[in-house]
């Protein structure tokens, strides 16, 4: 979140204690310099990682890959998810294949982030054609106080016109695109704000139920 050092440390003291039994697996990560890919679980707040882990979903696709992806293999009975770095890519290849995960289809697919447009018309954006019980938005952006455009808003643009009914949304570092919830048709909202595994700070993670 967008705060001074001072303020982001007395949200995360705060988040500590509203939630201790969060405390031992997020100093775990953090002291151990554990990356998400280690532990095998999401960038996420810690609260949303625990909604999705309640569920089994039949089919997932997912903006940006990495710990989330490891997650979800053992969450969803067929993942297709799309990644615009060749090295992180190849990286993660080799992970799943470690871990012996074969439903997933991990794709590489460049983007362009130089304007809308570009990106509209990116294999990166266009890769979401079908259907999906659950879609996660959580990949490139390159987004910061000073942007004018955000494509995580484009890919939910995107993703509400191919998500299932009864189907779940889930949008990463929500706090950035107010956006997204005014742009929202689902039924209901969760907003998860906590710490997250490897985070130095609290963040926030929203669910969109359809």
């Amino acid at each position: 979140m967008y705060l001074s050092d001072f303020k982001r440390t007395c949200k995360v003291i705060s988040n500590l204690f509203a939630r201790p039994l969060i405390a031992p697996k997020y100093f775990f990560s953090l002291f151990n310099q554990r990356s998400p890919i280690e532990l095998k679980l999401p960038w996420w707040s810690y609260d949303a990682i625990y909604y999705v882990n309640k569920s089994t979903y039949e089919s997932c696709f997912e903006w940006g890959s990495g710990g989330s992806t490891l997650f979800l293999a053992k969450k969803c009975k067929r993942i297709t998810t799309i990644e615009n770095d060749i090295q992180w890519h190849n990286k993660l290849k080799k992970e799943l294949k470690k871990n012996h995960f074969e439903n997933v289809n991990l794709l590489y697919k460049e983007t362009n982030l130089d304007n809308p447009d570009s990106f509209q018309n990116s294999a990166y954006l266009n890769s979401l054609n079908k259907n999906y019980d659950l879609i996660v938005i959580d990949g490139e952006d390159n987004f910061g106080p000073d942007s004018t455009w955000s494509a995580r808003v484009l890919c939910f643009e995107r993703a509400q016109c191919f998500i299932n009914p009864s189907g779940i949304i889930i949008v990463d570092d929500s706090w950035r695109y107010p956006e997204i919830e005014e742009q929202s048709e689902a039924r209901s909202i969760c907003r998860f704000e906590s710490l997250g595994p490897s985070r130095k700070g609290v963040t926030r993670t929203d669910i969109h139920l359809y």
